[in-house]
């Protein structure tokens, strides 16, 4: 039974600030539009361009330039380019498909 000056719960202090803290995150996330083919991704380092996308794996090129030719396509999870391209930071420079 709450007896007014305690704390409710054991650990309400800290359950608050992870509350706010999640709220904080919540509105710092924006979300990746879908991947499909044919999006030129901007990165610090290059360009990435979406060649097919499936229903768990993605194709894509890593290029210097875009509209570079030789440039291998490499594939991978669906979620683990998601992640790359946020932690790079990359802006959708187009979406056209080619």
């Amino acid at each position: 039974m709450w007896t007014g000056g305690e704390p409710k719960y054991r650990n309400e202090r800290n359950h608050l600030g992870n509350c706010l803290i999640q709220l904080d995150m919540k509105k710092s996330k924006k979300p990746l539009p879908p991947l499909e083919k044919g999006q030129l991704w901007k990165t610090d380092t290059g360009y990435i361009q979406i060649w097919c996308v499936g229903k768990r794996l993605v194709d894509y090129k890593m290029m210097k330039r875009p509209g570079q030719k030789a440039a291998r396509t490499q594939g991978t999870r669906i979620d683990t380019l998601k992640k790359y391209l946020k932690t790079q930071k990359a802006v959708l420079a187009n979406s056209s498909p080619p």
